[in-house]
């Protein structure tokens, strides 16, 4: 007689709401023309409703190497978040960036590669300028550094 493991319910595992930050910066500074760069950054995610109900909220460390202009670009990163409860997870994702109504958008769609919540698929969105005409003429001269804004955070399981 074989018997079956328990029921897993695919669904959302973590929402973490708009009460999100994330910090980016990146170097060298970003213009308007694509170019090589480095992007370090952090995440705090105070509010966090999970499947788990241990999690609560969560911090995290960003970083990525790739091509990114002030108006748009890509590059691969790594995100960890580390939960409330000690437990962490390493998230692989692109980032993208646009100009949207003015402000710069960065959209992230990834997999938790390690950790808890491994094999989610993981949505941020954000916008990460409080006033978009600065970082536009920055983007000129001397270059746009970084910035602080808000963001969502959503872990997806669609294994069966």
């Amino acid at each position: 007689m074989v018997h079956a493991g328990p029921a897993h319910a695919i669904g959302q595992d973590v929402l973490c709401s708009i009460d999100g930050t994330n910090t980016l910066a990146f170097s060298p500074k970003l213009r308007l023309t694509q170019q090589a760069v480095t992007m370090t950054g952090t995440g705090n995610y105070p509010t966090c409703v999970s499947s788990d109900p241990d999690i609560s909220s969560g911090t995290s460390t960003i970083s990525g190497q790739g091509s990114l202009g002030c108006l748009s670009g890509s590059m691969p990163a790594t995100e960890t978040v580390t939960w409330n409860t000690g437990e962490s997870s390493t998230i692989s994702y692109t980032v993208t960036l646009n100009l949207v109504a003015g402000q710069t958008a960065f959209a992230v769609i990834g997999t938790v590669t390690a950790g808890k919540f491994a094999g989610d698929t993981v949505t941020s969105e954000g916008v990460t300028i409080a006033n978009p005409i600065t970082p536009l003429l920055d983007c000129l001269a001397p270059g746009y550094a970084g910035s602080t804004g808000p963001t969502i955070l959503t872990f997806t399981d669609l294994q069966p």
